[in-house]
């Protein structure tokens, strides 16, 4: 005679349970495994244009002092009917009567408030003339909007490299007369140079994010306007010679002389 398997009412009860959590459990709206980030906060300005009430100037010059180097020619190796015959002098380092020193940039730094920035009088241009870049050294304001131009007949290649590093952009211009525009978003030297055969084609360009820069003229001179009055940073760059720093303090409406010195 065969008894009937008996099981008892606990595991009965267990099991149903679990099968009811199992379906209430499978009503559940599932949850994203990797939910989406939050959208990133825009970037607070580092500059803010203001009303300068009673602001003064600084102005100055820039001097190199000391033994001058003896630089070497840039050798011009194609193109000789658009480039010419012979070398081109020297242009990393233009020294006039006295040690005035050209081509430096002068900047107030880390300033966050003052003048409002204002588009420049007439469009920034950087022309290829004569296989040389023109002008050699310039200073721009961040979202300033550049003017390539080509006045040779010849293929010319514009590289743009940020601070030495980071390949921006690699326009090519073939055609003489040719214009192509170009936005400077962001700030830090840039440095242009030809990868069409004319190694001895470099320019620079500093932008920066706020309107007090300047570049020394032949006699080493150069003036900022419209500071507001109090203490700040002057800084300089200069592409063979480096950075120099400078306090200076600025008086309510008055213009404040400082003297620069490479040596």
């Amino acid at each position: 005679m065969r008894h009937a398997l008996r099981v008892p009412r606990g595991l009965i009860a267990f099991v149903v349970l679990a099968a009811l959590a199992a379906a209430c459990r499978s009503r559940e709206p599932a949850e994203p495994s990797n939910p989406p980030p939050a959208p990133a906060a825009p970037p607070k300005p580092t500059y803010e244009g203001i009303d300068v009430a009673g602001g003064g100037s600084i102005s100055g010059q820039v001097f190199f002092t000391g033994t001058r180097p003896q630089l070497a020619p840039r050798p011009v190796t194609k193109d000789y009917a658009t480039c010419g015959h012979r070398p081109k002098p020297p242009e990393e380092l233009l020294i006039g009567p006295g040690g005035a020193l050209r081509n430096v940039v002068v900047t107030i730094e880390a300033i966050r408030q003052g003048k409002r920035i204002a588009p420049p009088s007439t469009p920034p241009t950087l022309d290829q003339l004569k296989c040389d870049y023109i002008p050699h050294v310039q200073a721009l304001a961040t979202g300033t909007t550049l003017d390539i131009l080509n006045s040779d007949d010849i293929l010319h290649n514009v590289h743009r490299y940020l601070d030495g590093r980071e390949s921006l952009f690699n326009l090519a211009m073939p055609l003489k007369g040719q214009k192509n525009s170009k936005q400077l978003a962001r700030p830090g030297v840039v440095q242009l140079q030809c990868d069409a055969g004319h190694t001895w084609m470099r320019a620079y360009i500093v932008v920066v994010e706020n309107p007090y820069f300047a570049v020394s003229d032949a006699s080493g001179r150069f003036a900022l306007t419209d500071v507001p009055a109090g203490s700040h940073k002057l800084k300089t760059w200069h592409e063979k010679l480096g950075i120099l720093e400078q306090e200076v303090t600025v008086p309510a409406g008055a213009e404040t002389p400082i003297r620069f010195e490479y040596k």
